[in-house]
């Protein structure tokens, strides 16, 4: 299912996924067309709201009721896989295209999907994605997913895009103006091509840990319900947006770490290297931003990160792990495990009730730093792809807040019914 191009600007009813939305943007999006699908999918929450009776949820599934029934969502008549063009700019200025395809897989839980998970998730999104799914019977937004391995898929995606693209919108991406072009590929020939290059590949989430448990979920519940269904029946299904693992275009970016003052967390980098105990060593930079500039030409070398406090900002290297085991050996593991749990004190319970602040902006960190609102302002470089597969197929789990894909798959574009 998806925007009738027809009826809609198809750019301006798209949205970031819903756990990226801040409440400004929300608005924003509201007020950017009636037929954004935010109101759908990350609906406003209204004073006078009776949970059950009228509330995001119930305002949602009307939302769909009414564009299904004047045609502005239509859902194609034949099995099809949907390949998207998302052309962005880069966070070094470039301009780039991720090509990335639609499909569905059932909706399993981990230990029977064919799709492998790189983190932990949280109750309260899956709560809300479960109240969602239950309203409107829909998977509003996909899974962004991963494909290692896929001879031919590029022949394959050459040849069902030989022509004008079906879809295509402009939207407003973190950057700059991001443009996505969509083909529905339902010719039998093409479809069978393109799943059969996709057949022998090993699939792994990017991002979207919460929407593929919630699907695991719903699709259980309703089979629980409907036990007569049919094996392939839809809400046994969860949509995923795949693309490749070593596709250039794709950007992990890291989240930075801005460690709060309290009692016994270091101000100053000369106190966490103290307390580090010889761990790693520093060189002194001119600003934080130079100090990045530098961890990212030692990241294949060493676990090098950047760091800001009231004497100044570093590069901290060191040498590294011997890993026993992929998760052991990523900069983000030793910066949870090193500096933030040995040089500054803070355990899982701490960093569960507000010890840290994040961001991805080095100059916010900066700032943050000099003001003196973080005690330590800690920037790492970004996990590769193959490292999210290594830990993915080692069945480990990342620290939370590893990875940042960039762009993110927008919501909209294609819809799959259960």
């Amino acid at each position: 299912m998806r925007f009738d191009g027809g009826q809609v600007n198809v750019g301006r009813a798209l949205a970031p996924p819903y756990d990226v939305i801040s409440p400004e943007q929300r608005e924003r999006l509201y007020g950017r067309d009636l037929r954004n699908i935010v109101r759908i999918d990350f609906g406003r929450p209204e004073p006078d709201d009776r949970p059950g009776a009228e509330d995001v949820y119930t305002r949602a599934a009307g939302h769909l009721r009414s564009w299904l029934e004047l045609g502005i969502l239509v859902r194609d008549p034949r099995d099809a896989v949907y390949v998207a063009d998302h052309e962005f700019t880069a966070e070094d200025g470039e301009r780039r295209t991720r090509r990335g395809i639609y499909v569905r897989t059932p909706a399993l839980p981990w230990d029977l999907a064919s799709v492998l998970p790189h983190e932990r998730t949280l109750r309260g999104p899956k709560e809300d994605r479960l109240a969602l799914m239950r309203a409107t019977r829909m998977q509003t937004s996909a899974v962004f997913s991963l494909w290692d391995s896929a001879p031919g898929i590029g022949e394959a995606l050459a040849a069902a895009t030989a022509r004008d693209a079906d879809v295509e919108g402009e939207t407003r991406g973190e950057v700059d103006r991001e443009r996505h072009r969509l083909w529905v590929v339902d010719d039998p020939a093409q479809l069978g091509a393109v799943l059969e290059a996709l057949a022998p590949s090993r699939l792994y989430i990017a991002d979207g840990h919460h929407r593929f448990e919630t699907a695991a979920t719903y699709a259980e519940e309703r089979r629980a319900a409907e036990p007569g269904a049919p094996a392939d029946a839809d809400f046994g299904m969860t949509l995923l947006h795949l693309c490749a693992a070593d596709d250039p275009a794709i950007e992990v970016l890291p989240t930075h770490r801005l460690v709060r003052p309290a009692n016994g967390v270091p101000d100053r980098v000369a106190d966490l290297l103290a307390r580090l105990d010889g761990a790693f060593t520093a060189e002194p930079a001119a600003g934080l931003a130079e100090a990045v500039a530098a961890a990212r030409r030692r990241r294949d070398a060493e676990h090098a990160l950047a760091v800001a406090a009231q004497d100044g900002a570093f590069l901290l290297r060191a040498p590294r792990r011997a890993a026993g085991s992929p998760r052991a050996g990523l900069d983000v593991t030793v910066l949870q495990e090193v500096v933030l749990e040995r040089g500054c004190g803070l355990d899982a319970e701490a960093v569960a009730h507000g010890a840290l602040g994040y961001t991805r902006s080095v100059a916010e960190a900066e700032e943050a730093a000099a003001a003196g609102t973080a005690a330590l302002a800690i920037c790492l470089n970004g996990c590769t792809t193959a490292e999210i597969i290594a830990v993915s197929d080692a069945r480990e789990t990342m620290p939370q807040k590893s990875t940042y894909f960039y762009p993110k798959v927008p919501t909209g574009l294609v819809l799959s019914p259960l």
